[in-house]
């Protein structure tokens, strides 16, 4: 099977029409170009990922500090809590730390590969799939 779909991953032992997404023809995995191409593509859907994790991990943790503004008492109790630190630096420092919590916490999951079956340091095609963390 050395022919790849780079629109869904899927392998097939002959050229022409993708036979599982019907997107478009595919690619004969045995150029190195090819090859190239899916590892990039592979980065790139995860760059993407992580971007919005962090996007969300950076919600969150906003949305968290203002929803703690709207607790009746808050700012009596932050004032004695923190009297010298300056103007919100701990609701900066909450903020920033549960965002690299949820970060953190969603780097844990790895986000499935398009092509789990190719070797990204030596770009070579395996017959067997690598098994997933």
């Amino acid at each position: 099977m050395m022919w790849v779909c780079l629109e869904c991953g899927a392998r097939q032992a002959d050229a022409g029409a993708c036979s599982a997404c019907h997107k478009g023809d595919v690619m004969d995995a045995r150029r190195e170009d090819i090859r190239e191409l899916m590892r990039d593509i592979d980065m790139r859907l995860g760059d993407k990922r992580e971007a919005i994790v962090r996007w969300a991990g950076v919600g969150i943790g906003c949305g968290v500090i203002f929803a703690c503004w709207l607790i009746p008492g808050y700012w009596g109790l932050r004032g004695r809590l923190y009297p010298g630190l300056p103007f919100l630096f701990d609701q900066w420092a909450l903020m920033i730390l549960l965002a690299f919590g949820v970060i953190k916490l969603a780097g844990r999951f790895k986000s499935p590969k398009r092509f789990p079956y190719l070797d990204d340091a030596s770009l070579q095609i395996r017959d067997e799939v690598a098994p997933t963390r």
